[in-house]
């Protein structure tokens, strides 16, 4: 995101050579042309060619056979650096690549992004079969369609959440999504009841989920795990009877380590 020209410590140079890496990642694997990131950023082509001169440099960005321009290698090396500094991912993977094992299912950690007010995942173990869901590590997904969102703010005031859903909107994903406010909020009173949160086919059709939150020694949530996985391996009946037991019991081991105790 963007910092505000009118904070003091606002660089413009800076900004736009990050505005312009935006830009270039959301492009995905098909690169952007010089015109194309120039309308995207809104800045001069001329402009945008010397900031991109100066990123080439630096293997941020490279210019492809067809005259696009896509990320460089070096952000991979920068991302990597960035994944081993989480702490949370670092410490939580074991555990998920063990309910993978015993689930079969998608496995997703998951953190409250606080800048776009959304979900972002830190770490995923792809399920055993054949269907691969599309959201990887890095990637972000809504508050209100996703069983991972619903934890990660079911710590927040009803009007904290209130106030994130007129900013980021209700869009209907599928017919299941929840698109009315105080009908969500009954949803997060759930939550903070049973202690989990079900997607229950309003993310991606033919898609459940089954979230749980992480706690650490404040008693504050800062994470969630998820399974995820098709309609017919994900019931209702399976989330409790087999999956939200295994789900717990390792929210449960991970908060443990970050600390938590419940009394």
């Amino acid at each position: 995101m963007k910092k505000p020209e009118q904070d003091k410590f606002f660089i413009q140079s800076i900004n736009r050579a990050l505005t312009i890496v935006d830009a270039i990642s959301k492009s995905k694997d098909k690169g952007l042309t010089l015109t194309e990131i120039s309308e995207r950023v809104d800045l001069h082509i001329s402009t945008v060619y010397r900031i991109l001169q100066n990123l080439i440099a630096w293997n941020y960005v490279k210019e492809d056979e067809d005259g696009g321009y896509i990320l460089g290698f070096e952000l991979i090396t920068l991302g990597n650096a960035a994944k081993n500094n989480i702490g949370l991912q670092n410490l939580a993977h074991s555990y998920l690549i063990e309910l993978g094992n015993m689930t079969g299912e998608t496995i997703y950690l998951a953190i409250f992004d606080e800048i776009n007010n959304s979900v972002m995942y830190v770490d995923k173990i792809d399920n055993k079969g054949n269907i691969k869901l599309a959201a990887g590590i890095g990637t972000r997904n809504q508050i209100h369609s996703t069983a991972n969102g619903k934890v990660l703010v079911s710590g927040f005031t009803d009007e904290k959440i209130k106030s994130m859903l007129e900013h980021t909107g209700m869009h209907a994903n599928t017919p299941f999504t929840i698109t009315d406010p105080e009908k969500f909020l009954d949803e997060i009173r759930l939550v903070r009841d049973r202690g989990y949160a079900i997607d229950n086919l309003e993310n991606e059709a033919g898609v459940r989920c089954v979230a749980a939150p992480i706690y650490d020694y404040r008693k504050k949530v800062v994470g969630s795990v998820s399974i995820s996985g098709v309609e017919s391996n994900v019931t209702i009946e399976a989330i409790e009877n087999k999956l939200k037991p295994m789900l717990l019991s390792t929210t449960g081991n991970i908060s443990k380590e970050l600390g938590y105790r419940k009394s």
